[in-house]
C-alpha cells in the first residue's frame, strides 16, 4: 500500500553485534516483552502498542519509519498519527492481531522513499510488538523476475534477430538501469562482431574486428561475463571503448555471453551511468535474461534461415524476367505479411499473346505454407501453358479448373485472368472467385472491370463455366490487379481497404507503374496478416482514330458462342446502336461457324468501326472457299448455308483469297443514323 507521512530513508541497520536500540526514557524497555534470544531477531525498526494503541516502545529506526522523533512518539495514539490508514488492509491486519491475538504480516510501500517494508504484529500479554523489515531489495528482485517474465512473453513471440533487440530495449535495460545497449551477434565467416541496433546514442560500435579488445569479444569468445566496473577500470582493461563511455557519461559495462545449445551467437553489452554498481542481484539478473535472450535470438535465425528459404522459393515460383509489352507498361510486386511466413499461394503472371495482345493473371492458393507454394507453381505453370496455347480467358479457366481437379491439390483457387489489347484499349476479363480489377482514368475517374465472377477453381470437378466480358480501357488508363491480401485485414471490413486502394490509386494515377504500384503497398494495413501480390499496368499507347479489335480463337463451338459474346459487348462500349450491335451478333456467328468447321488452326477475326460502317472479317487457313446455295439446299451439304443469312444481313459482303493458304471473309453493316 502507499505510505501515509513523510518518511526519510532509514538508515544503515547496525552491525549484529550492536543489539537493539535502547528503550525511550520512562518506559521499561523491551525485555519485560520479549526474551533476548527472540530480540535479536527483530531487527532495529520495532515498537510496542498497549491495548488502548498507544506507543510504549518506539526504537530510533522505527521513528524515523513513522516519521516523528522516539519522544513524539511514545505515549501517542496509533491511529491518531496515521488517520490515513483508519480503514485499509493494514488497519484491518492490526484490528485482527490486536482482537483476535494472532500473529500477522503485511507488505506495503512507501511511495515517497521508494521503499518497501514487511511489517509484523506479534501479541504479547499486554498489546503487541510490531517490527518492521526494509524488503526494498528482495521486492526489486521480485518485481525485477515479474518483467523478465512479461519479457520472455515478448522473446517468445519475436520473430526477426531485430525484434529480440528491440525486446530488450522496451521490456529489460530500464529493469537494470542501462543508459544504452544492444546484442552484439558474431559473424565468424567474416570475423566481424556486428550490432543489431544501439539505444542510447552510442556511435562507432555498429560493426568491429571480432578480434578487437572489448567486452563484448571477450564475453563471446570465452563464453563467460564479462563486467567492467567503472571507467577506469575499462581504461586498463579495455582502452578502445574508455573515449565512448566518457563521451555518453556512462562507467559500468556488463558484456554477457549468448550462448544456446552449444550455439556461440554473441554478447549482450549494456552502458551503465556512472553511479551505477552492478551488486551480486544484478549480475545474476543479467545472466538469467541472457539465457533466455540466447534462446530467442537461436530461434530467431533459425527462423531467418527458414524465411530465406521460403523466400528464394517463392522468387522462383514467380516470373522471374517479364517481357515489355508495346503499348503497356507493367509493374509487378509480391510482399509478404506475416514475418514468421515468407511463402504463400499469390502469384501474378504476364503472359505475352499473339496480335499484341497481352495475358494478365492474378491468384491466390489456399494457404500459407509450403505446400500453398507448390500447388501455386503447379497451376501458375497451367494456366501459363493454357494461355501462351491461345485460349479464350473462359476457355484457360475451364481447362486449369479441370488441372487442379485432375492433380487433387485440395486446395481452393481463385484466379482472374485478362486478355489485354493495349493499341486498342481493350480487355476480356474472366474471374473465378478473385477481386476485380480496378481502372482509373487520367482525368480521376475510377471504375471496376465488370465481369461474371464465376465459382474458385477445385469447386467443382467439371461442368463449370466462366463468362467472359470484354470491355473498353480508358486511354493512358492505370489497372491494378491484386490479391485480397491488400485490402483485407484482421480488424477492417474488405470495403474499408478497397476504398483505402481506390483512393491511393486516384491520388497517384499520373505516376509510372512503378510509382502507382508502389504507393499501392506502403498504404497496405500493417495489421494485414497476409501476403500480397500486386500487377499494375499503365497504357501508354495514345488513342487511335479507328476503332479495331483483333482476337485469335481456336476452330472449336465454344469459340462460336465466346465470339458472339465478345461483339455484343465490344459494340456496345463502343456506342453503336442497338440494331446494329444485334445483326453483327448474328454475321459474327454464321462467320465463325463456318471457319470453325472448315479449319483445324486458329480463327482471326476482326472487328471494325469506321465513321459509316462496322466491319467484321473472319479469316482462316482453309482452302475451301464459301460458295452459297440457292434452290432446295441438300441436308449433307451444310458448307456455305451461313452465307445466305450473312447476304441478308449484311449491306456488303466478299470474300478475299490471300496469295498462300486460306481466306478472308467479310461482311460491312451501315450505321443508322
Amino acid at each position: 500500500m502507499t505510505g501515509v507521512g513523510a518518511i526519510g530513508v532509514p538508515p544503515p541497520r547496525p552491525a549484529s553485534g550492536d543489539g537493539p536500540a535502547p528503550a525511550a526514557e520512562g518506559d521499561a524497555g523491551l525485555g519485560s516483552y520479549l526474551g533476548p534470544e527472540l530480540l535479536g531477531l527483530l531487527g532495529d525498526a520495532v515498537t510496542v502498542i498497549g491495548p488502548d494503541w498507544r506507543y510504549r516502545y518506539v526504537s530510533p529506526a522505527a521513528a524515523v519509519i513513522i516519521g516523528r522523533t522516539t519522544a513524539e512518539c511514545v505515549g501517542s495514539h496509533v491511529w491518531d498519527l496515521f488517520p490515513a490508514v483508519v480503514g485499509t488492509a493494514q488497519y484491518a491486519v492490526m484490528e485482527r492481531a490486536m482482537s483476535q491475538r494472532t500473529r500477522e504480516r503485511f507488505v506495503w510501500s512507501f511511495d515517497t522513499a521508494d521503499r518497501w517494508y514487511e511489517q509484523h504484529a506479534l501479541p504479547v500479554a499486554d498489546g503487541l510488538v510490531v517490527y518492521v523489515l526494509d524488503i526494498t531489495d528482495r521486492m526489486s528482485e521480485v518485481s525485477r523476475a515479474e518483467h523478465l517474465a512479461q519479457a520472455g512473453e515478448a522473446l517468445a513471440g519475436a520473430v526477426t534477430l531485430e525484434d529480440v533487440n528491440e525486446v530488450l530495449r522496451v521490456h529489460v535495460h530500464h529493469l537494470v538501469g542501462a543508459l544504452a545497449g544492444s546484442i552484439i551477434l558474431a559473424d565468424d565467416e567474416r570475423s566481424l562482431m556486428r550490432a543489431l541496433g544501439w539505444a542510447g546514442g552510442v556511435s562507432g560500435w555498429d560493426q568491429f574486428a571480432a578480434d578487437a579488445p572489448t567486452p563484448s569479444t571477450t564475453a563471446h569468445r570465452t563464453g563467460e561475463p564479462v563486467f567492467v566496473r567503472d571507467r577506469e577500470d575499462a581504461t586498463v582493461r579495455f582502452p578502445l571503448i574508455a573515449a565512448e563511455l566518457e563521451r555518453l557519461g556512462c562507467g559500468p559495462v556488463a558484456s554477457l555471453p549468448l550462448v544456446s545449445a552449444g550455439v556461440r551467437l554473441g554478447a549482450w553489452a549494456l552502458l551503465f551511468p556512472e553511479d551505477r554498481l552492478l551488486d551480486e542481484g544484478d549480475r545474476r539478473f543479467l545472466v538469467t535474461a541472457a539465457a533466455m535472450v540466447s534462446q530467442a535470438l537461436l530461434r530467431a535465425r533459425l527462423l531467418d534461415v527458414e524465411r530465406r528459404a521460403m523466400a528464394q522459393l517463392q522468387r522462383s515460383l514467380l516470373p522471374r524476367n517479364l517481357q515489355s509489352v508495346p503499348g503497356l507498361d507493367i509493374a509487378v510486386r509480391y510482399a509478404a505479411g506475416d514475418a514468421a511466413v515468407e511463402v504463400g499461394g499469390d502469384w501474378y503472371d504476364v503472359v505475352p499473346l499473339e496480335g499484341g495482345a497481352v495475358g494478365l493473371v492474378m491468384g491466390d492458393v489456399e494457404g500459407h505454407d509450403v505446400e500453398a507454394a507448390a500447388c501455386m507453381g503447379l497451376v501458375r505453370s497451367a494456366v501459363r501453358a493454357y494461355a501462351a496455347e491461345g485460349h479464350p480467358p473462359s476457355i484457360v479457366l475451364k481447362l486449369a479448373n479441370q488441372f487442379v481437379s485432375d492433380v487433387g491439390l485440395g486446395r481452393l483457387v481463385t484466379l482472374t485472368y485478362f486478355s489485354v489489347h493495349p493499341l486498342e484499349r481493350l480487355i476480356i476479363a474472366v474471374s473465378a472467385g478473385h477481386l476485380p480489377l480496378q481502372v482509373v482514368a487520367p482525368d480521376g475517374t475510377h471504375v471496376e472491370v465488370p465481369s461474371d465472377v464465376g465459382p474458385p477453381l477445385g469447386v467443382f470437378a467439371s461442368g463449370a463455366l466462366w463468362s467472359e466480358t470484354t470491355s473498353q480501357l480508358p486511354a493512358e488508363g492505370v489497372l491494378v490487379a491484386f490479391t485480397d491480401g491488400l485490402v483485407e485485414t484482421r480488424d477492417e471490413d474488405i470495403d474499408v481497404g478497397l476504398a483505402r486502394v481506390r483512393e491511393t490509386l486516384i491520388a497517384s494515377r499520373a505516376g509510372s507503374a512503378d510509382a502507382v504500384a508502389d504507393a499501392l503497398l506502403d498504404q497496405r494495413s500493417r495489421s494485414s496478416g497476409d501476403d500480397v501480390a500486386l500487377l499494375v499496368g499503365r497504357l501508354t499507347a495514345p488513342p487511335g482514330e479507328d476503332r479495331r479489335f483483333t482476337r485469335r480463337m481456336p476452330p472449336t463451338s465454344a469459340s462460336v458462342f465466346l465470339a458472339r459474346r465478345s461483339t455484343r459487348q465490344l459494340l456496345a462500349a463502343w456506342d453503336v446502336d442497338a440494331e446494329t450491335v444485334q445483326t453483327a451478333e448474328l454475321v459474327v456467328s454464321e462467320l465463325m461457324s463456318n471457319a470453325a468447321r472448315q479449319s483445324e488452326d486458329p480463327v482471326d477475326i476482326v472487328l471494325l468501326l469506321g465513321p459509316a460502317a462496322v466491319r467484321i472479317e473472319v479469316a482462316d487457313t482453309s482452302h475451301r472457299m464459301p460458295v452459297l446455295q440457292h434452290g432446295e439446299v441438300d441436308a449433307d451439304a451444310t458448307s456455305g448455308r451461313g452465307l445466305l443469312l450473312v447476304q441478308e444481313l449484311a449491306d456488303r459482303w466478299g470474300v478475299d483469297q490471300s496469295d498462300g493458304l486460306g481466306k478472308l471473309v467479310w461482311a460491312e453493316l451501315d450505321l443508322t443514323s
